[in-house]
C-alpha cells in the first residue's frame, strides 16, 4: 500500500457511489463522496443517467484523511480477497460502488448486512447460491462503516442510501437547466 505521506490530490483514498438502476431521465440519480490523497473531499449529487445536479468540494485536515487511510490499512488483506463484482441475485434497486486506496473498484446491487446463519435456517436455496457472497458483502459494509464513523466524527453522515455534508465547503457548483 502506498505511504501517506506519498499520498497526492490525484489518488483516491476512498470512494463511494450509489444511483437507482432504473429511473427516468432527470430523476433522483444518487450521490457520490470521493476522498483525495491531499484531502479534498467532492460530494456529487446526479439526475438520472449520470448528470451532475450539484458539487461540493470539502477540505479534510491532513489528520483527518489519515484515519480514513488507516482504516483502509488496517483492512488491507481482507479487501485485496474481495471481489471486484458482487452479486447477491438482485438485478433491481440501487448500485453500489467502493474504491478503497490500491485496491480495485468494488460493484454490488443492493449490497447489505447479511446473517449467513440466519439464512441457511430460513431460505437454504438462497444460502447455498450466494454463501461466499454474503460473507464478502458483510467484509466491505464493515469497512465502509468503519470509514462512515471517521466522516462523523467530522461532522458528515454517510451511509450507503445518504450522505449530509457539513455545511463548511469549500466550493459549491449547482447545475440548473438553461
Amino acid at each position: 500500500m502506498i505511504a501517506f505521506e506519498a499520498l497526492n490530490k490525484d489518488m483516491i483514498v476512498f470512494s463511494y457511489q450509489t444511483g437507482p438502476i432504473m429511473g427516468m431521465d432527470g430523476d433522483e440519480g444518487g450521490f457520490s463522496v470521493c476522498l483525495y490523497g491531499n484531502g479534498n473531499l467532492k460530494y456529487c449529487t446526479y439526475k438520472f443517467c449520470e448528470q451532475i445536479n450539484s458539487m461540493e468540494i470539502f477540505k479534510m485536515t491532513k489528520e483527518e484523511t489519515k484515519m480514513i487511510y488507516d482504516t483502509i490499512a488496517e483492512a488491507e488483506e481482507e479487501l485485496k480477497k474481495i471481489p471486484e463484482r458482487l452479486d447477491n441475485g438482485s438485478t433491481s434497486g440501487s448500485s453500489n460502488e467502493f474504491e478503497f486506496l490500491g485496491h480495485k473498484k468494488i460493484r454490488a446491487w443492493n449490497i447489505k448486512k447479511s446473517y449467513p446463519r440466519a439464512v441457511w435456517f430460513t431460505n437454504r436455496k438462497y444460502y447455498e447460491a450466494y454463501k461466499e457472497n454474503m460473507i464478502y458483502e458483510n467484509q466491505v459494509i464493515g469497512i465502509f462503516e468503519m470509514i462512515c464513523r471517521c466522516f462523523k466524527k467530522q461532522g458528515i453522515e454517510l451511509s450507503l442510501k445518504r450522505c449530509a455534508m457539513r455545511e463548511d465547503c469549500r466550493v459549491r457548483v449547482t447545475w440548473k437547466e438553461p
